[in-house]
């Protein structure tokens, strides 16, 4: 089986929406990607997952997990959809590879990419920096077979480059190439994150336009773009009215702006890349303004979103609850674990696999309340406790 042919000659539509879902996150992102070649449409769903507490939740996992293989939303994502979700016996979702493919960010193991130098182990899951226990972003040496499955159809030269990483003195290392299909849902991850995520806080009330200006407005009056300089003048006045339609126009002018300014670039000229494979040689991009334009939006709502002190709260609380209940599961894990998660672990132990893959592949299933249930179960003493909504 090959992957599907690219083309020079293409265009892209991407639609972007946020559900509610059962993984271990708030929302999820799901992007469907209409790729339009010389040769007709070729749809493809993505779906992403983001995971409870926000990163904090992957931070935590992560720690626990750092004699056992790591814990990182991408590699989790791949695992989902290839191995954990119920529509096969043993393939997951049962996905082509090319769909595959466009969803892996980083294509290389956690062991070929974790920085020599470990942090120091607190002495109390409270004093846990999450700086210091970020995890390095990639595949699990657990699903080592399918990522290897996924790259077969590959030269082995076209494998070993798309492969290749950046090795750096400090902190993880880093890959360096993704597909085709990835890097348009990379884009559009990084449009959802920069506008969508701050039209939200703009309703919410969490941002206020007096920063919106210092910060945003006034580095778009400093970009060589026509358009953004025009749109700059009434932009604050637009996404900051009590009338939602001039909110939404605004909102749609911008991600329309950051869509069809994507080009479509070949690395073998402008990155001196050789590869053979179009889907790894064509890489969907930004110009030089776009991208700093975007990167403008993305910054303002990590520093005054993301950063901001009540969600580093969740965050943290969150933290707390996920290595509390890994810890608790991992004591006595047949006695603990609800029925399809024990019988998991048994196949694992029985087997020689990675027992403790399958109680991180449980806990980082949960929702946010699904876990704060569970942890007061186990943990608070209550007589007036409903205990039979939760799975154990």
């Amino acid at each position: 089986m090959e992957y599907h042919q690219s083309h020079t000659s293409s265009l892209f539509y991407i639609f972007h929406f946020e559900s509610y879902t059962s993984s271990i996150s708030h929302t999820t992102s799901n992007y469907i990607l209409i790729y339009l070649s010389n040769n007709g449409y070729i749809f493809i769903f993505i779906s992403g997952c983001l995971f409870s507490f926000g990163h904090g939740g992957e931070v935590a996992l992560h720690f626990m997990m750092r004699d056992h293989g790591g814990f990182e939303g991408n590699g989790q994502t791949l695992r989902i959809v290839s191995n954990l979700e119920p529509f096969s016996e043993s393939n997951g979702m049962n996905l082509a590879r090319r769909t595959l493919l466009g969803l892996i960010k980083y294509p290389q193991t956690l062991e070929q990419l974790t920085a020599k130098k470990t942090p120091n182990i607190p002495t109390s899951f409270r004093q846990l920096k999450a700086n210091d226990w970020h995890p390095p972003k990639g595949i699990y040496q657990d699903d080592l077979d399918t990522l290897n499955w996924i790259l077969a159809p590959l030269s082995e030269k076209d494998k070993a480059q798309f492969q290749q990483i950046n090795v750096r003195k400090t902190g993880h290392n880093k890959t360096i190439y993704k597909s085709l299909d990835c890097s348009i849902m990379e884009l559009a991850d990084d449009i959802a994150y920069g506008i969508h995520d701050l039209e939200d806080a703009i309703v919410t009330g969490v941002v206020r336009r007096e920063d919106f200006e210092q910060h945003v407005i006034n580095k778009l009056q400093h970009l060589n773009d026509e358009w953004l300089q025009q749109i700059s003048n009434h932009l604050s006045k637009q996404l900051f009215s009590q009338k939602t339609y001039q909110q939404k126009e605004a909102i749609g002018g911008l991600v329309n702006y950051l869509i069809t300014a994507i080009t479509l670039v070949d690395l073998n000229e402008t990155a001196g890349t050789k590869f053979e494979e179009p889907l790894l040689r064509y890489n969907a991009q930004h110009p030089k303004v776009a991208r700093q334009a975007l990167q403008i939006f993305k910054d303002f709502v990590f520093d005054f979103v993301i950063k901001r002190t009540e969600i580093q709260h969740h965050e943290y609380r969150g933290q707390q609850i996920v290595m509390e209940l890994f810890e608790a599961l991992a004591s006595d894990p047949m006695r603990l674990l609800p029925n399809n998660a024990r019988n998991r672990y048994q196949h694992a132990v029985e087997n020689g696999l990675n027992s403790y893959r399958v109680i991180a592949d449980y806990v980082s299933g949960m929702t946010d309340d699904f876990a704060t249930n569970l942890y007061q179960s186990l943990f608070v003493p209550s007589n007036t406790r409903n205990h039979h909504d939760l799975h154990i």
